[in-house]
């Protein structure tokens, strides 16, 4: 009797995490919103920086004092910024939500089937080139406005106090935005809500903040724009809106906080149901 015998299929092999990365980096650069996003960042955050410390250094002369004492070398060349984090979240949040709209997310879950290993490999990505991508702006711009600024002397160099620190903590503020675009992103994976989510995370928060007038800041001082002003500055704001802006240490963790809460809910939807 000859007896018949069946050759075991192999388990399907798990692809090394380092593969994992380098596929999303090749997802990553390839699609055409990274370049457009990318591109109107650089263009938003210089030129809007740039006009800005143009009309100081023009109008300088005729500047009242209070003005003149309200001017930051470092803030006023990164005006800019409050822009160009915009397009940081849009990268963001269309580094994911570019999968769901083309179907390319089944393509992605069969080759990577623990989802939770291609979202913290597309998280790390993502990150790491949000964060070069916004050290980077963050430095060329600082330095573009002080060649303009040194037409008055008002320029300021890196070395001097708390300079290097408002300078890479602007950049540090974009590579956070851009995360928490990633987050609403794998959160609604939709394009147009989790980009009006995200707008509203930065520019809508202040003003609901500002409607709670009384005993207390605490949302004042979790408004991330409150957070950027603090962070990229050399000295914080005076006067009756000094007591919104939250401290260096609570801007820091603001930060932490965005981060946490959003690539967190990110993460959880991610491990759902696709």
């Amino acid at each position: 009797m000859t007896s018949l015998t069946t050759t075991p299929t192999p388990a399907p092999t798990r692809a090394p995490f380092p593969a994992l990365l380098h596929a999303e980096w090749i997802k990553l650069r390839t699609i055409r919103s990274t370049t457009i996003t990318v591109a109107i960042a650089v263009v938003l955050s210089l030129g809007v920086g740039l006009m800005d410390v143009l009309s100081v250094t023009g109008h300088w002369a005729t500047m009242s004092a209070a003005d003149r004492a309200a001017f930051d070398p470092v803030g006023d060349p990164l005006s800019g910024f409050q822009f160009g984090e915009l397009a940081l979240g849009a990268l963001g949040v269309l580094a994911v939500t570019n999968e769901y709209a083309t179907g390319m997310i089944r393509t992605t879950l069969t080759a990577v089937p623990r989802r939770s290993r291609g979202y913290l490999a597309k998280a790390l990505t993502l990150g790491a080139f949000a964060l070069v991508l916004s050290q980077l702006l963050a430095f060329a711009t600082f330095l573009l406005g002080q060649l303009v600024l040194r037409r008055q002397h008002l320029n300021i160099s890196l070395t001097e106090p708390h300079v290097l620190r408002a300078v890479a903590c602007a950049g540090l503020y974009m590579a956070v935005v851009a995360m928490a675009g990633f987050g609403l992103g794998a959160l609604l994976r939709h394009t147009a809500a989790a980009l009006s989510a995200m707008f509203a995370l930065i520019f809508l928060t202040y003003p609901v903040a500002r409607t709670f007038e009384g005993s207390t800041y605490l949302l004042d001082h979790l408004t991330p724009i409150n957070a950027a002003t603090r962070l990229a500055t050399l000295t914080p704001p005076t006067g009756a809106h000094a007591a919104r802006i939250p401290s260096l240490a609570f801007s820091l963790f603001d930060l932490g906080l965005y981060l946490v809460v959003f690539v967190g809910a990110g993460a959880w939807r991610a491990t759902r149901d696709a």
